[in-house]
């Protein structure tokens, strides 16, 4: 872990994965809910983003895609990180973006125009004190006045349980000299012998048996970036707001906007004890402690603006929503930290009806009388849940929605091509949202299929059997070619029915 990586991981890659958590819209959404005034240029799409420790740098490449008229900077120190992305940047047209292979002080030393937004997810957990410095010294001298940044990190008082079982697999893999991701397997395998011997930590701390079993299912890169990294730091909220007031950041709000209601994690009487703090830092530190939060997404603001009542009850009713499902895929409850939320089907059965029609302003929801008989403030709150659970999005203005769906056409196309041979990077750019939508592989070829014109089942299987993949269903394993495009005909036309219209609505397909 020496060398060039200055104790970050080497030697495997990082997951391939799209985050939706900084698309314009989202940060926008988030910001205007907390009476914050989001940038003018995330709002209209001329923006300038960047994303150090991009990893494979998908979320950039989708976004560049889904926002021509903005720019983009994604930086990342592992070469083959950066060789990928830039071949996926080169087949889709990006000319927007720029993926830089430089470590974060070579990054400083970089000039450029001014930033409107800056994502750092996980980054600030996973490097040096030396490197966080860095990349303050960078959000200090090139984020705009009023820009925003996200931040992704691990928190305490929650990642204490994960802290032992870390430096257990930090340990058992630093033994022996075999392949990285055998050693991997094997520190995890004696983690869960230990654990099963019970008795002393095991014993004594809630979820740990249960993250070990998670632990055995997930990819050794995965395991490999959240654990073994020679700097791996959790923070108290109050620590993170500290450090970034440095760069005359503060703090704006979750980055997730059911994190913003309160009565979702706290009971009322722990939303009194986290009133009581003076100050707000503390307060969130407090709500933190309450809820044994081990993982943050917040977003800060520097010199950001304070919208008046009116004029943010005004951008809300401007906010356009998309349906991610179809209406009647949305579920009769969900999960939260304080218990199992029921949504109402006077209030979700009309919300999900009309935002099928197509992308829907909130004032456009309330002048239905179902909607307005329900109140604006349950109306908006669904909404709030809707996003946060990816069931629904915030969608970008119309104006500029011409070019945003040439430059997905291309990036789509780009990727349909990627899943021939794989599953990544799993998500579509939509114009609409201005951020991606999630497909699978066989949606992805299904719709490749349509576009070649060929037949759907035997275009599946013929790249799926090439990869030595076989089908099942009801627990069954499918045997042989037919029975294997038998049941991809019966999964196209369901597709066909009910998983293409909502691509459809979203220009996607």
């Amino acid at each position: 872990m020496g060398g060039w990586t200055e104790g970050y991981v080497g030697g495997i890659d990082y997951i391939r994965a799209v985050y939706r958590d900084w698309s314009p819209a989202m940060l926008c959404f988030a910001l205007t809910l907390r009476g914050r005034r989001p940038p003018a240029a995330l709002r209209c799409g001329s923006f300038t983003m960047a994303e150090p420790g991009c990893g494979h740098g998908l979320t950039s490449a989708l976004l560049a895609g889904a926002h021509p008229a903005a720019r983009f900077e994604a930086m990342d120190f592992n070469p083959s990180h950066i060789a990928g992305v830039r071949r996926l940047a080169a087949d889709a047209g990006l000319a927007n973006a720029e993926f830089l292979e430089e470590s974060f002080a070579e990054y400083a030393r970089r000039d450029g125009p001014m930033l409107d937004a800056v994502a750092l997810h996980g980054v600030w957990s996973w490097v040096s004190a030396g490197n966080r410095a860095i990349l303050l010294e960078v959000l200090r001298r090139r984020l705009a006045p009023g820009g925003v940044v996200f931040v992704s990190y691990n928190a305490l008082p929650g990642t204490l349980a994960h802290m032992p079982l870390r430096r257990l697999l930090v340990e058992r893999c630093a033994e022996g000299d075999g392949p990285l991701p055998d050693r991997i397997a094997a520190a995890v395998e004696f983690a869960a012998r230990m654990a099963a011997q019970g008795g002393g930590w095991f014993a004594n701390t809630d979820g740990v048996v249960e993250r070990i079993e998670q632990l055995r299912h997930k990819s050794p890169n995965y395991i490999a970036h959240e654990y073994l990294n020679g700097d791996w730091t959790a923070f108290y909220h109050a620590d993170v707001t500290r450090e970034l007031a440095a760069a005359k950041l503060e703090f704006a709000g979750a980055a997730v906007p059911m994190e913003q209601l309160d009565d979702l994690t706290l009971s009322p009487a722990q939303q009194a004890l986290a009133g009581e703090a003076h100050d707000a830092a503390q307060a969130e530190t407090l709500r933190d402690v309450m809820t044994n939060r081990s993982f943050r997404r917040d977003l800060f603001v520097k010199g950001g603006e304070r919208l008046g009542r009116a004029e943010r009850r005004a951008l809300l009713g401007q906010t356009r929503f998309a349906l991610l499902v179809a209406a009647d895929d949305l579920p009769e409850s969900a999960s939260t930290p304080v218990g199992r939320l029921s949504f109402s089907r006077a209030l979700y059965q009309p919300l999900g009806e009309a935002l099928a029609e197509g992308p829907q302003s909130l004032d456009a929801l309330l002048a239905r009388p179902a909607l307005e008989k329900q109140g604006e403030e349950a109306v908006l709150r669904a909404l709030i849940l809707l996003t946060s659970l990816s069931l629904a999005a915030p969608a970008m203005p119309e104006d500029g929605d011409a070019e945003r769906t040439v430059s997905c056409g291309r990036f789509n196309a780009a990727v349909l091509e990627r899943h021939r041979f794989g599953d990544t990077p799993g998500q579509l750019a939509s114009p609409l949202l201005g951020a991606g939508v999630p497909v699978s592989r066989i949606e992805t070829l299904f719709l490749l299929a349509a576009r070649l014109g060929e037949d759907p089942a035997a275009f599946v299987w013929r790249h799926l059997s090439a990869d030595g993949i076989v089908l099942g269903r009801d627990g069954e394993r499918c045997e042989g070619d037919e029975a294997n495009r038998a049941e991809l005909a019966r999964r196209h036309a369901a597709f066909m029915q009910r998983r293409l219209p909502v691509l459809d609505r979203l220009g996607v397909a």
